[in-house]
């Protein structure tokens, strides 16, 4: 009896659009593989986990975690975010941006605090449900607010941040034993004094980890060279690790007499376990202070995540949706804040391998995550005995890869705009203390940028010929004639609403007595701007002269009614817009010409101003 009563329950819900595979994609991909997919998916899967786990353990490093939380958090977050995520193709797990932002704020924490790991794990949850939130209420198009030339100079800036950062780990030296001051004077924590600091303790370095770090640089670089040429892609980074170590060890470089080499385990060891529940621990007022770091960095985490997401699916003919995203973001968030990981996002790195390794499903980025997990409880021990340098410089090939010179100087060629924006970012997160201010104010400026583009509303003349036509012609003076048509072209809105009045007002001044304003081309008329062409017409009135609206559209002319233009000016001067080119403004003209003529025949009071 229960069976029937659940089968009607489903089918409701399932007319009423409800679906389980709605709430969870990975159903619906399950059920449609077979043994070409899974093997396609299999072996991409392969290839993303050997670049994961180098990765993986080098961003720990910069965000200040032991190399083994990078695993963890790799591993939880490539798999919630494929379960929840509306991305095919899309990796999460840590990524150098999100990892800068967070040794950014360690930074500055440490200070203040006994445990700034425990706090970068509540941050971690607090980004989390920041974005489960926003996706739930369907704020992803708000991302497309952040624009290409803030996160060129935000990649750029924090490609060479992660350099600086690690410069000191291919030398050889302690961050604790680098020069504290400069010249008697101790500067904030920025990429720029970091720099200096190190240069000015390069006389502690240690030979061996130069060498490595070198050796790491030459060889990353040198299987990338041999990429194309051998006609399939290599795990770079993966080999790289795999050999240094190797040769560190036989050669006994980690030893004492040996030049003391720092290897992972002097970090903490790899333990062979898996992701356990560590709940974060905080209090209101601690989530109170990380609110603004939780927004900046989960707002940088969903635009990496989103922007990826949408070049893939474009690529592959998938459909995406922005808000599922943000879910997929969040569950990754909170699932690494229960297993004491970071904050991680897309990255594109290993999505880009993922997709030309020729994955089919997101069930290749769930393999992925799972085989990070198997390789590094069978390499475990061996993982302890990986150096430091070889992490750090193959964080430094990374760092200096993400420093796109080409897309920079397309940027930098094309407006002044995109120009200052790029570089404004960019300086921004070189010399800031906190890197979220700096992402802030690239997005400040790149907004500032567009709302002057936009308050820059377009007035052209439309002269009548001689056969009737109108001709489009540039405004550069009041024209003067009795009667005048204006095309009036932009945004409506408040910032351009008082230089639209003043220059409606001038034509009045030059000795017209009846302006026709075409709004066909005008959009998202605000209060501000009606209230604008309200004084327009009261001024033309007190002039004896006439204002006319030509093609109002029904929205426009909707606002207009509202804010009660309609009343005043008489439904008779709002022509509203027709579908034949045009036709709303001749007749406009045809009626103020008849309205002028009126004022002008005898016994008509003279215009007092004239």
């Amino acid at each position: 009896m229960q069976a029937p009563i659940i089968q009607s329950g489903v089918a409701h819900l399932a007319a009423r659009g409800f679906s389980l595979d709605r709430i969870f994609p990975l159903l619906r991909i399950i059920r449609g593989q077979d043994r070409t997919t899974v093997r396609r998916d299999l072996v991409a899967g392969l290839t993303v986990a050997l670049f994961t786990i180098p990765q993986a353990m080098a961003y720990a490093l910069v965000a200040g975690f032991p190399p083994s939380t990078g695993i963890m958090t790799a591993v939880v977050a490539s798999i919630l975010g494929a379960a929840f995520g509306s991305s095919e193709f899309l990796v999460n797990g840590p990524t150098n941006a999100i990892a800068v932002m967070l040794a950014a704020h360690i930074a500055l924490s440490a200070a203040d605090l006994g445990d700034p790991v425990s706090e970068i794990i509540a941050l971690t949850l607090l980004i989390g449900i920041l974005q489960l939130l926003a996706g739930t209420l369907r704020l992803g198009s708000f991302t497309r607010f952040v624009s290409e030339p803030v996160l060129t100079g935000f990649t750029a800036g924090a490609g060479i941040y992660i350099a600086v950062n690690q410069l000191p780990s291919v030398l050889g030296i302690r961050k604790s034993d680098l020069v504290a001051d400069l010249w008697g004077w101790v500067p904030p924590q920025n990429a720029f004094f970091d720099l200096l600091r190190t240069l000015a303790s390069v006389a502690s370095s240690n030979l061996t980890a130069v060498a490595i770090g070198a050796a790491t640089l030459v060889m990353v670089r040198s299987l990338q060279w041999a990429e194309p040429r051998l006609g399939y892609r290599i795990p770079a980074p993966f080999l790289t690790v795999v050999i240094l170590t190797l040769v560190a060890y036989l050669l006994g470089l980690g030893d004492a007499d040996q030049g003391m080499l720092r290897l992972v385990r002097d970090i903490e060891p790899v333990a062979r376990e898996l992701p356990t529940l560590v709940l974060p621990t905080f209090d209101l007022h601690q989530l109170v202070d990380l609110l603004g770091a939780a927004m900046t960095i989960g707002l940088l985490g969903a635009v990496e995540a989103i922007a990826i997401g949408k070049l893939l699916a474009a690529r592959a003919g998938h459909p995406f949706d922005a808000n599922r995203q943000l879910v997929g973001e969040g569950m990754c968030n909170l699932g690494a804040s229960l297993v004491g990981g970071f904050a991680s996002s897309g990255s594109f790195t290993r999505t880009a391998v993922n997709f030309e390794a020729g994955a089919v499903t997101r069930l290749s980025v769930i393999y992925s995550g799972v085989l990070v997990l198997a390789i590094v409880w069978l390499l475990a021990p061996a993982a302890d005995y990986i150096p430091i340098a070889v992490l750090a410089g193959t964080l430094i090939h990374i760092g200096l890869k993400l420093v796109n010179l080409g897309r920079m100087r397309w940027f930098m060629q094309t407006t002044a705009a995109d120009r200052t924006v790029l570089l404004v970012t960019f300086f921004a997160v070189l010399g800031a203390t906190h890197l979220e201010y700096a992402l802030l104010l690239g997005v400040v400026v790149s907004i500032f940028q567009a709302l002057r583009r936009a308050e820059g509303f377009k007035l052209e003349l439309l002269a009548e010929g001689p056969d009737g036509h109108l001709i489009e012609l540039p405004l550069e003076a009041p024209p003067g004639g009795r009667v005048v048509a204006i095309d009036l072209q932009g945004e409506l809105f408040f910032a351009g609403a008082e230089e639209l009045e003043q220059r409606l007002k001038e034509i009045y001044d030059s000795g017209t007595r009846a302006l026709v304003l075409r709004l066909s081309h005008a959009y998202n008329l605000d209060a501000t701007c009606a209230e604008a062409i309200a004084q327009v017409a009261r001024y033309a009135r007190s002039r004896r002269g006439h204002l006319i609206l030509a093609g109002v559209k029904p929205g426009m002319y909707g606002t207009l009614e509202r804010a009660g233009l309609v009343r005043e000016m008489g439904a008779e001067a709002i022509f509203r817009h027709e579908p034949l080119l045009l036709s709303a403004t001749t007749k406009a003209l045809a009626y103020a010409h008849a309205l002028v003529g009126e004022d002008e025949a005898p016994g008509r009071a003279a215009d007092p101003t004239h």
